[in-house]
């Protein structure tokens, strides 16, 4: 029993260092796009398509690695795409293809993003009870520090030098490094190697519990992916913060988003998770519209704490919904992260798209539209038939 939480706890360990760097790595190019821009004519709706890129590639690498362990194994299929990574920012760090090769190192990083996304889930999921719930806050925390180090590192490299933002993409290349080395190394739980795909459990579609999950996944990670990828650029190029500052706020909202995942961590168990959404919706949804009608620094990190801090545990919170009777099924947690993540496919482009021909502020509008809509899928949700039993289940 002893040696099996040790296990459990090694397992952890080395789980939260891996989506660290994932953390880290794939969500710097919102920060890195104003450099960008500088050195390639890029346009917002380039920009838009550009940070769209990573989803269709973290969405293609959660469909592949929810078959892939079947054939050749959790490690085998993490170390195929985890590698993608270093490739992209290697051509990002060196300017390697120029612009030209931009559109391939974004689908690489949302390739590495996938991979890593469902693997970290899916180790966090074969852990027993409340362990595991546990487990997916201090998972996502530690994939929140990795957001909130990089942008600090960002700036500090860019006082160094004007060539500062390419030596953070050598730095990023050398953690992803060692990343995969971790990977390489690390005891995973037993699992089955069948190669056939035909012996994969599809039980799970006709859960409640997954689809309310992934409705829920779905407009969050509309919401996420366009905030991440375009705050900085937002507030940039309306004015309202100094270029620094933006960069800052990138990090104040991983700060406290790593805050609000520890928080939830400690609640498990202790309040309702319909509750817990619910709240969560809400306080998204007026803090984000303090940030989008706010002309002074003031109430913009005010806005920004309680945008991070609302967000925090709504994706943890679902994908603890959505899992529950799904543990260890690589098919059923990356099918569940691959139905949500559809919805960061086309949100970052639409605000760009928006932005080029009606300006960033407008833009910007399309993210407080998603949010009412993700507002109202958890209250949806959470009032379902079925909420009063995952209220209990908490």
């Amino acid at each position: 029993m002893e040696q099996t939480k040790k296990q459990e706890n090694r397992l952890i360990a080395a789980t939260l260092f891996v989506f660290f760097v994932s953390g880290a790595s794939s969500m710097l190019m919102g920060n890195l796009m104003p450099y960008l821009r500088k050195i390639y004519p890029i346009s917002y709706a380039q920009a838009g398509l550009l940070l769209s890129l990573p989803s269709w590639g973290n969405l293609a690498a959660i469909f592949i690695t929810g078959y892939l362990p079947t054939y050749i194994g959790r490690r085998k299929t993490v170390l195929l795409t985890a590698v993608w990574m270093a490739v992209a920012f290697f051509l990002v760090a060196f300017g390697v293809g120029g612009a030209a090769a931009l559109p391939l190192a974004c689908l690489m990083i949302g390739i590495a993003r996938g991979g890593n996304t469902n693997f970290s889930n899916t180790m966090m999921s074969t852990l027993p009870g409340e362990k595991s719930a546990v487990g997916f806050n201090l998972l996502h925390g530690a994939f929140a520090m990795g957001a909130v180090l990089s942008p600090l590192a960002l700036i500090a490299c860019a006082r160094i030098s004007n060539r500062g933002w390419r030596y953070m993409a050598m730095g990023i290349v050398a953690l992803c490094l060692v990343q995969i080395l971790v990977y390489a190394r690390m005891r995973l739980p037993q699992e089955r190697v069948t190669k056939s795909i035909r012996s994969v459990d599809r039980s799970f579609l006709k859960d409640h519990n997954f689809w309310l999950g992934a409705a829920i996944l779905f407009f969050y990670i509309s919401v996420e992916y366009a905030i991440v990828n375009w705050l900085v650029t937002y507030f940039q190029d309306t004015g309202v913060l100094t270029a620094e500052i933006s960069q800052l706020m990138s990090s104040l909202f991983w700060v406290v988003m790593f805050i609000g995942r520890m928080i939830g961590a400690a609640i498990v168990g202790k309040v309702p998770r319909k509750a817990i959404l619910v709240a969560d919706g809400l306080g998204l949804l007026i803090f984000f519209l303090l940030v989008f009608f706010s002309r002074s620094q003031t109430p913009i990190f005010l806005g920004i704490m309680g945008v991070g801090l609302f967000m925090a545990t709504i994706y943890t919170t679902a994908l603890a919904i959505g899992t529950e009777r799904i543990k260890g099924n690589d098919l059923g947690v990356s099918t569940m992260i691959f139905l949500g993540s559809t919805g960061g496919l086309i949100t970052p482009a639409v605000v760009g798209l928006v932005a080029e021909h009606a300006g960033i502020q407008t833009g910007m509008g399309v993210v407080v539209a998603v949010t009412l809509m993700l507002l109202a899928t958890i209250v949806t949700s959470a009032f379902a038939k079925g909420g009063k039993q995952h209220e209990t289940e908490s």
